[in-house]
């Protein structure tokens, strides 16, 4: 420990010394982090909107659920519509969800959705609720909660009860009459509202294949009493295929969603379903399968490439700060060779001449690298507010550009400190 206790008073001693050289040179200093300070805020911005995207539609995507598998009507053109009517496709009804059910015993819930060609009968022009009509897991499936009142039952089903459940913004944009209790008019017949559901955060876009419904503005039926209000009749209002031998009060669905009990089964429950469509579909193509969890894999995937595309984009800045580091700092160490004589002359070493400039170079990129955090977060706010950006500011959106700056320092300054170690102390010291 002796032994070691000069150079550590040494070590203590040099900070202080760079900080001081520094200082010297104020506006030779600032101009030299200008292009660290610049690398930082754009490493800080592309890993916050990296960041904020991914959320976004990590978000988008668990309220889709990750443990279920959606089955569409999709638009057929003529050919296809002739097609199913010749290979006689019942459309997609819930006895397809059935059968799934039976065939496959890892799927635990079935429910199944059509939208209706209604409004409410008072609503003003500029509102208009999507209505509905639904099975009764409807809202376990997707994980809707009530506020107040009840969901749908199996006995509203059954029964065709003529009841319903509001959005929440349904709800208060009937005013009183969006309470549990109350009536309302869907086109020509009385709904009771029974139901009022947790309002969600809206959104707007779509993902893939799938759309995420705005349930806010919904109205949830119970399925088979759009009979009695949907003007399109038993047509199914998204493949647009003939079912008229159906069952008169049979309903074709535009989206049955299966729950599996386990998100590891979910891939071969796709596979499988997908077969048990064709059967039952006699491959009238009248229907997509859409699994969020294999959404949910391609968007990371998809995040991790662009992340990596990013954060290269963003290290040419930090690569060009540290050129202008480098440049700033071999010119120092020309100017400042007879100081390097001196300090050698008096018993410093070649480690202590690196330590120093190395040093120098560390606090000029980490100094670099804090004033670039506080102004990328300002930025990153301001965009967030005025834009409605989408950007989230991590610990390691914050971390990673300063540790990259360190970095900076160190790669880009070791070579001029190297240089200045190397001199020979009695020309440096006869410099002039």
């Amino acid at each position: 420990m002796e032994k070691l206790s000069p150079f550590l008073l040494r070590f203590n001693k040099t900070p202080s010394i760079a900080f001081r050289c520094l200082l010297q040179q104020k506006l030779r200093s600032i101009l030299s982090i200008v292009g660290v300070i610049c690398g930082v805020i754009t490493v800080l911005i592309m890993l916050g909107t990296g960041e904020g995207a991914k959320r976004k539609i990590l978000a988008q995507i668990e309220r889709l659920g990750t443990r279920n598998i959606y089955i569409q009507s999709v638009t057929l053109n003529r050919d296809q519509t002739a097609r199913a009517a010749e290979l006689r496709s019942r459309g997609l009804r819930m006895t397809d969800g059935v059968y799934i059910q039976k065939s496959f015993p890892e799927a635990v819930r079935t429910a199944g959705l059509k939208e209706i060609k209604a409004g409410i009968l008072g609503a003003s022009m500029e509102f208009s609720p999507q209505i509905v009509a639904s099975s009764e897991s409807y809202d376990e499936i997707l994980n809707l909660s009530i506020f107040s009142g009840r969901f749908l039952t199996r006995i509203d089903i059954e029964q065709q009860n003529l009841v319903c459940v509001l959005g929440n913004t349904v709800a208060k944009r009937l005013g009183a009459k969006g309470n549990p209790g109350q009536l309302i008019r869907i086109q020509n017949h009385l709904f009771r509202v029974v139901g009022v559901l947790t309002g969600l955060d809206p959104v707007s876009e779509e993902h893939s294949a799938i759309a995420i419904r705005n349930f806010n503005n919904m109205v949830f039926i119970p399925i088979g009493t759009e009979q009695f209000i949907d003007t399109s009749g038993i047509k199914s209002s998204s493949t647009g295929a003939d079912h008229s031998f159906l069952n008169k009060n049979e309903s074709v669905l535009d989206e049955m969603v299966i729950q599996m009990q386990r998100t590891d089964v979910v891939p071969h429950a796709a596979h499988l379903i997908q077969r048990i469509m064709d059967l039952l579909h006699y491959k009238a193509d009248d229907f997509q399968i859409v699994v969020p969890l294999e959404l949910l894999k391609q968007s990371q995937q998809t995040q991790r490439t662009l992340n990596i595309l990013l954060a290269a984009i963003a290290s040419v800045s930090l690569i060009v700060g540290g050129i202008g580091i480098m440049n700033i700092m071999l010119a120092t160490v020309s100017e400042r060779t007879r100081e390097i004589g001196i300090r050698r002359a008096v018993g410093a070493t070649r480690l202590d001449i690196i330590t120093q400039f190395l040093i120098e170079a560390v606090i000029l990129t980490f100094s670099g690298g804090i004033v670039g955090v506080l102004l990328g977060t300002a930025v990153v706010r301001f965009a967030a507010g005025v834009g409605e950006w989408h950007i989230v500011i991590t610990f390691q959106a914050l971390a990673i550009p300063l540790a990259m700056a360190v970095f900076v320092g160190i790669f880009f300054g070791l070579y001029p400190a190297y240089r200045a170690a190397k001199m020979n102390p009695v020309n440096a010291f006869r410099h002039e």
